[in-house]
């Protein structure tokens, strides 16, 4: 039975969506036959590296290092899912740390093509082995109720963050509130953690919660609002797509337009998403019925996990 470390542990509550990913991650490689684990035990064949610090509550970039000095069959596949312009305040270790623990990596996947890209620019030789596979989500709680038609009378959007940092779009959000406070016919829902200079007034605001309960708030909802910048792909998105809504997405989102823009229409300022939400609802039933529920699940991209530590053992 092939052994893979994961270097972070699962969390079952209401968490960001790389802890999610791994929670799911890893119930998926234990139905398909392989033994998990989440310490640096012996005989492993395959270590993912989720996060390369000392302080993510797992082993470190390091450590693993160290191990694979007395354990040379050992192959390490780093999963690259951050940069350094989406939390700037973390910019002095972001960048230096990724691409220095990459040199200790047998297989590099990123979690997009843009946040590739990024990294190209910033150093990482494209000649080594690396793949890029777009997050999927759990298709169990985020599935769309295509019987459900828009009110164009009571329009309902949504977000749902659970980082409070102020790069996840809430200038957007603040205007959203105001804008929405002056209508009758479009609502404003926030679900998760927020930013302290976000005070809304006329928003619905839901504490964070987890798993089928997100999809259930998600699907009582018609259009997915996404302001959020330079993601290095994101799992908020998907799992609203994948719940059958259309997603009103900022250019400058990193890698969520190379994701959207099949099932979403692209805004630059606050004074064009007025715009953009209008074409949406215009086109409602066009833009939705684009959504490749496939695609966005996180069985295919398992699948294309597995194919990876498939070909790095052989």
């Amino acid at each position: 039975m092939t052994k893979i470390m994961l270097n972070r542990p699962i969390k079952r509550e209401a968490w960001g969506g790389g802890s999610h990913f791994i929670t799911c991650f890893s119930e998926y490689l234990s139905k398909n036959g392989y033994d998990v684990v989440f310490s640096l035990e012996p005989n492993i064949d395959v270590i993912f590296m989720f996060d390369p610090r000392p302080s993510s509550g797992g082993d470190c970039a390091n450590s693993i290092y160290q191990y694979k000095q007395s354990n040379t069959n050992t192959k390490i596949i780093q999963r690259i899912n951050d940069t350094d312009v989406a939390r700037p305040l973390d910019k002095p270790w972001r960048v230096d740390m990724l691409l220095q623990s990459n040199v200790i990596a047998d297989h590099t996947i990123f979690i997009s093509s843009w946040v590739k890209n990024h990294y190209i620019e910033k150093g990482f030789n494209p000649q080594k082995s690396n793949t890029v596979i777009i997050n999927g989500c759990n298709s169990k709680w985020y599935f769309p109720d295509l019987n459900r038609d828009i009110d164009k009378k009571n329009v309902r959007l949504i977000t749902h963050h659970w980082s409070d940092n102020f790069m996840k779009g809430f200038d957007i959000y603040n205007f959203l509130d105001e804008y929405t406070g002056k209508r009758d016919d479009i609502s404003f829902t926030y679900l998760g953690r927020y930013n302290k200079d976000y005070r809304p007034k006329n928003t619905r605001l839901i504490d964070p919660t987890y798993g089928r309960e997100v999809g259930d708030i998600l699907r009582s909802h018609d259009i997915y609002v996404t302001a959020a910048r330079y993601e290095a792909c994101g799992m908020h998105h998907v799992e609203a797509a994948s719940c059958g809504l259309p997603v009103l997405y900022h250019k400058d989102g990193g890698a969520i337009p190379e994701i959207c823009r099949s099932h979403g229409v692209e805004f630059s300022t606050i004074s064009g998403l007025n715009q953009a939400l209008q074409e949406i609802i215009e086109n409602y039933d066009d833009v939705r019925g684009r959504i490749d529920y496939k695609f966005l699940s996180s069985e295919r991209c398992f699948k294309e996990y597995e194919d990876v530590i498939k070909r790095i053992i052989d």
